[in-house]
């Protein structure tokens, strides 16, 4: 399987994060841990069709958790909400607004699609909740915790109480990755 890459847009929102958490030092010590040629992705000023190497995108959000303290998988939820609430400054608002939450979850797989140049999504949607399985993609423990933090914000703009959990990983040794939603309204 070819590394998948990213669309620029979500690359562009986590250096936006990482600079608001770490001091210029402390960033500057994470593009240190990237390879020459990655380290001029994470600028944050990337157009909005780049394709970025989702690999590099792991390895930035992992040596920004280090920088931080923090435990990966909490930095990239983190990062991801981040990401997703500055996607959804624009039209997308009012689209998630009039939509129902299995509504918005079935658009998962064309949405993917318009991120990742990689992977399937399925979407099982119900009255009061969901699965989304994310299948032929390589799992990490960044890009897992990203994708959660996305999901999170997308769901909770959706509709008031909702919940989401990564259910099973495929970076935990699981089949796959699968993401659980629950919401009474």
């Amino acid at each position: 399987m070819n590394e998948p890459n990213v669309k620029a847009t979500p690359v562009n929102g986590l250096v936006s994060f990482v600079r608001g958490e770490l001091s210029a030092q402390q960033f500057e010590a994470v593009l240190a841990t990237l390879a020459p040629d990655q380290r001029k992705l994470f600028h944050g000023d990337l157009i909005a069709s780049a394709m970025v190497p989702l690999g590099a995108v792991n390895a930035f959000t992992r040596a920004a958790a280090a920088q931080k303290g923090e435990p990966v998988t909490d930095f990239a939820v983190r990062a991801g909400r981040h990401g997703a609430a500055l996607g959804l400054k624009t039209v997308y608002k009012f689209i998630l607004a009039l939509m129902s939450p299995q509504s918005v979850l079935n658009a998962s797989p064309m949405m993917w699609k318009k991120v990742y140049d990689a992977g399937e999504v399925v979407v099982e949607a119900g009255d009061g909740g969901a699965r989304i399985r994310v299948r032929n993609f390589v799992p990490d423990p960044a890009g897992c915790g990203r994708i959660t933090g996305w999901f999170t914000v997308i769901a909770e703009r959706s509709t008031k109480d909702a919940r989401v959990d990564h259910a099973t990983c495929g970076a935990r040794g699981d089949a796959e990755c699968t993401w659980e939603f629950r919401w009474s309204g």
